[in-house]
């Protein structure tokens, strides 16, 4: 376990609390697009839409993320969090009025398809990974876990999106996000810093200690096995030409594809068996935990290697899924638990290893973009999956061929993985000898 290293006069280096604020942060900026989930059955109950065409709403958000989300990822190289991250907040606020104010279809397509989802892309995982991957490199994987973990705290507050719907309604429900989420994220963006340098520290918090830079520049250059590779100044251009890229790509492609189509119809399906949509909720927050405490296995990766740990998780996401299938009425709650403890454990695992084997492979000066343009799978993969779960049930009545779409989809990522073999270009620092 990494310790908080320290700057001279015992201050705890900088990078963690950039990790802190990142956490909160990105808790903030994408609680509005976890908890679609939570309205979906009350926007069905209210307009009596099919539940593919409104599951639609989510497929736009993912066509607008999809295409945005490289821009971002410029804007973000570009101009650092300081400014980009209060645009999103602005934007996702903007959107979640709006959508609390909606009647027609349409308008959910346009304030919560199209504005949240251009503030997502601002805030999302991307620009946060790309943040946590400036300030440190020995402990990369688990300094982007604890950071993206913030996905996982939003989640932990969907019970309280819960309660606001079912107190208030689920348009005052919007509106009440619609004020929170720019009110805590513009103050604390201003405390985020794009690179140490910006603040004359180094990577890791070695800064005053040129022995222990020596040390860690060494160190770096003992992991890297393709030096032709590790030494390359990647830009975007040079990125798109290389299979590498596109495996990445295949990898956001495929986990996007299967987490959106569980993500959007769980509750409904944990209706559709018989129990509430309190209880459903109240899942997410077990889902949450165990995520978090997933998001450890970017220790683990620092130490295994990333295609071992990415294995592992994809294995356990895979048996997840199939405890989901096999549920079929209340009595088979204890199903539904054992799929949210280790879906929550598994994906949390994986999710800070692909992204720190994005950053072994194409870290520099313009990861973001770099990152931001392989996260287009991801947007695609969150258009396809809703409306895939959705479309499945309306033509077969069931949910068990969505969810073994799923797994396919995860399968697909996992050898995409594979492909990309960031352990053939850098070794990970535990396991050099």
């Amino acid at each position: 376990m990494p310790n908080k290293e320290t700057r001279p006069g015992g201050r705890v280096f900088y990078g963690w609390v950039i990790i802190a604020i990142s956490f909160v942060v990105l808790a903030m900026g994408t609680v509005t697009r976890i908890s679609f989930p939570l309205f979906y059955v009350p926007l069905l109950d209210e307009f009596g839409w099919s539940r593919a065409g409104t599951a639609t709403i989510v497929s736009v958000s993912g066509i607008i993320y999809g295409i945005s989300a490289p821009i971002a990822g410029t804007l973000f190289d570009r101009f650092g969090p300081r400014k980009t991250f209060p645009v999103a907040a602005l934007l996702i606020g903007i959107g979640a009025l709006g959508t609390s104010q909606a009647q027609e279809i349409w308008q959910f397509y346009l304030f919560f398809g199209v504005i949240v989802a251009l503030g997502l892309a601002l805030i999302g995982f991307s620009p946060i990974v790309a943040l946590a991957s400036n300030w440190f490199v020995k402990w990369r994987a688990t300094a982007v876990g604890l950071s993206t973990a913030g996905i996982q705290g939003a989640i932990l507050l969907a019970p309280l999106v819960q309660l606001l719907i079912s107190n208030l309604g689920w348009r005052n429900a919007f509106l009440v996000l619609a004020g929170i989420v720019p009110a805590s994220i513009v103050p604390l963006s201003q405390l985020l810093r794009n690179r140490p340098q910006d603040m004359r520290l180094t990577l890791d918090g070695l800064d005053g200690d040129q022995d222990k830079e020596a040390t860690a520049l060494n160190r770096e250059d003992s992991l890297i096995i393709d030096k032709e590779w590790a030494t390359t100044d990647w830009t975007l251009s040079r990125a798109l030409r290389t299979y590498r890229f596109w495996a990445i790509f295949g990898i956001m492609l495929g986990l996007s594809t299967a987490f959106n189509i569980l993500f959007t119809h769980q509750v409904a399906f944990m209706v559709d068996i018989g129990f509430t949509a309190t209880f459903a909720a109240s899942l997410f927050v077990i889902f949450a935990v165990m995520s978090m405490i997933g998001r450890f296995g970017g220790l683990l990766s620092d130490r295994l290697g990333r295609e071992l740990t990415y294995t592992i998780g994809s294995l356990g996401i895979v048996l997840s899924i199939l405890m989901l299938i096999l549920a079929k009425d209340t009595s088979d709650a204890w199903m539904l638990y054992v799929y949210v403890i280790c879906f929550g454990l598994f994906a949390g695992s994986n999710a800070p290893t692909y992204a720190a084997a994005t950053a072994d492979l194409f870290h520099g000066r313009h990861f973001g973009s770099i990152l931001g343009s392989a996260d287009t799978g991801w947007g695609i993969g969150a258009t396809l999956g809703p409306w895939l779960g959705g479309y499945i049930f309306d033509t077969t009545g069931s949910y068990t061929t969505a969810f073994i779409a799923a797994i396919i989809a995860i399968s697909f990522a996992g050898a995409s993985f594979w492909v990309a073999s960031p352990g053939r270009v850098r070794r990970v620092a535990g396991r050099v000898r």
